[in-house]
């Protein structure tokens, strides 16, 4: 019986390894890039570099303050991101650097995009966390794969790295 169940692990572990070995095999190389995000395009298998858009730096109060509390907020021009990735359940990206990437939804604004990244006051500035992400290894390599928690709906995002913005948006099937 015991030499029964030992030889159905092993065929398991065959099975996984093999299976894992499979979508490995499947996914695009790492970037080459360090500190830059890509989209993980499954259909195509390859990975997409997100467009980095110069934004400028917006200070203002929050709506209700009575101290001298402050909102960084990043603009960016135009109404959509060049690259669009149509909607699905889990929407990845690849990065090869040691600073986690933070995700943001824009609102818009007329022409251009916004989101708020920091807040503080005199003394202090804290990071707004952005949407919630996780963060895994991606296939071998110094790579990292990321994607929100929950599903992405229509819209414009942004994703900060380091000091620069990158963009895409996402669109409601058809």
């Amino acid at each position: 019986m015991n030499a029964m169940k030992i030889t159905h692990l092993s065929i398991l572990s065959i099975i996984l390894a093999s299976s894992l070995s499979a979508q490995d095999a499947q996914l695009p190389p790492p970037p080459e890039v360090v500190a830059v995000p890509f989209y993980l395009d499954n259909t195509a298998h390859e990975l997409k570099k997100l467009p980095k858009e110069p934004y400028k730096e917006h200070k203002g109060a929050p709506a209700v303050s009575f101290t001298n509390a402050f909102i960084i907020s990043a603009q960016v021009q135009g109404n959509a991101s060049e690259l669009r990735i149509p909607s699905q359940d889990k929407i990845v990206f690849v990065f090869d650097a040691t600073t986690v990437p933070r995700l943001y939804k824009f609102t818009q604004s007329g022409k251009k995009r916004e989101f708020a990244y920091e807040k503080g006051n005199q003394r202090n500035a804290i990071p707004i966390p952005g949407l919630p992400v996780t963060v895994s290894k991606y296939k071998g390599g110094s790579a990292y794969q990321f994607s929100a928690d929950e599903r992405l709906a229509a819209g414009e995002y942004g994703i900060v790295f380091g000091e620069n913005i990158y963009t895409f948006g996402v669109d409601e099937k058809k």
